[in-house]
């Protein structure tokens, strides 16, 4: 008997399926790939699939069944080949790449956030000593950050505690535009940390994400891939403290080669820090950002902290395929035709500031801090135009020890952004964005 130790590789694919032009097949093994192992709970690495089939209701003449038949294609030897579709599970934590490594193109982090968002990597990635800090919402850079900066979450470290915000403007009399407001506590110049940040895109971009992934899933005589796989939801938690994101993909094709079966592969650790709910902020705006309508400036909104003892964000894309026949996968992508980000806060001291926003149709900046921030380290979650879903005013005393407020945002549309060339773009007015040290 076998042991069931494992462990699931991930690779990005040049073309949706990794099939080969010729025969319309993966190829498995041979097929070029360049698979990561990621350091992932084992519990959740199994890929088992299921086969498309057609049921067969004939006409009989007694008490049996008629063995369905499989959606699948021949291969050269006229012999059907296998062919089951499914879900990819994977939980891992947000470990940062650290500050050996300014990009996380091929880091396995990136490889799974891209399969159902943008990235945007910021021209500064080694951490700006700002020249200045003329208010909250503004900082005087060492060198100039680009157009396409505008949008990328931001990090610095004041009084022992990271915090987070947004670039909204780049170039405001030599300045950069952030919201919300940092706390005021600045000292000195501090060191301004870029985020890489993923995003869901907007306007002309909506639906739009960087690759498609396969998966490679090794144990002792064991070896299932998964290939075409899309993003379908990312949630977020907190496991003691530590954030946890748990991606569910769904997989166009899964296939066995276990005649080529290797065993289990070591995972490739980041060498940041995975980020913790500690020493960090969650933060509102003080007032609505541009939203239904489009602003003309760099949104500078001050900034209301909250005392949040537990949160979830869930990211759900709405996958619509794009079916053909020329292929066993049946389908030449899988659309993102729709997103909804959902972010439920538990606050455990009431805050009177936001009790009428749900009928007053208020929308907030929503930034979700982490520690620790610094070159290759931070972490942070926003939805730049967050609502309300429910009521903050009707408390939640269910627990029987303390009052608490329980607040559910989700996505609005985000107009607060501004750049002179480029209104829209990288992630600029994009509805909600998540940031990796670089």
């Amino acid at each position: 008997m076998a042991v069931t130790h494992r462990s699931i590789s991930v690779a990005v694919e040049s073309s949706f399926g990794s099939l080969n032009p010729s025969t319309g097949l993966p190829e498995l093994s041979s097929s070029g790939l360049s698979y990561v192992s990621i350091p992932c709970e084992r519990d959740p690495i199994v890929i088992p699939g299921e086969p498309v089939v057609s049921e067969r209701n004939d006409a009989r003449d007694g008490n049996y069944f008629v063995p369905p038949e499989c959606d699948t294609v021949l291969n050269s030897s006229g012999q059907k080949v296998r062919r089951r579709v499914g879900q990819v599970v994977v939980r891992v934590d947000l470990t940062t790449i650290g500050a050996g490594a300014d990009t996380y193109a091929s880091n396995y982090l990136g490889h799974l956030l891209g399969a159902g968002l943008k990235n945007q990597l910021p021209s500064i990635v080694d951490g700006d000593a700002a020249l200045g800090v003329p208010n909250t919402n503004k900082f005087t850079p060492t060198t100039s950050y680009a157009e396409a900066d505008v949008g990328c979450l931001v990090g610095v470290e004041v009084n022992g505690r990271a915090e987070y915000s947004a670039i909204t403007d780049n170039d405001v009399s030599s300045a950069v535009s952030v919201s919300p407001a940092f706390s005021g506590g600045f000292s000195g110049t501090p060191t301004i940390y870029s985020l890489a940040t993923w995003y869901i895109p907007s306007r002309t971009a909506t639906g739009t994400k960087e690759h498609s992934l396969s998966f490679r899933i090794d144990g002792v005589n064991y070896r299932t891939f998964a290939y075409g796989c899309v993003l379908e939801s990312l949630a977020i938690s907190l496991d003691n403290g530590r954030l946890m994101g748990e991606f569910t993909y769904q997989a166009a094709l899964i296939q066995d080669d276990h005649s080529s079966a290797s065993g289990p592969i070591e995972p490739v650790y980041n060498a940041g820090s995975p980020p913790f709910f500690r020493g960090s902020y969650v933060v509102v705006s003080d007032g609505s950002p541009a939203s239904l309508s489009n602003g003309t400036a760099g949104e500078t909104l001050g900034r209301i902290a909250l005392d949040v003892e537990d949160f979830t964000v869930t990211l759900t894309n709405t996958l619509t395929p794009l079916g053909h026949s020329n292929s066993i996968v049946g389908m030449s992508g899988m659309d993102i035709s729709d997103v909804s980000v959902e972010a439920s806060l538990t606050v455990s001291t009431v805050n009177t500031d936001i009790a009428d926003d749900y009928y007053n149709r208020t929308v907030r900046q929503l930034v979700i801090g982490t520690g620790p921030v610094g070159d290759g380290k931070g972490c942070a979650i926003m939805i730049p135009a967050a609502q309300l879903t429910v009521d903050p005013s009707a408390y939640d005393v269910s627990g029987n020890d303390i009052v608490r407020q329980n607040l559910n945002y989700r996505q609005s549309r985000y107009a607060g952004d501004f750049t002179t060339v480029a209104y829209e773009g990288g992630a600029g007015n994009s509805p909600f964005r998540l940031g990796l040290g670089v």
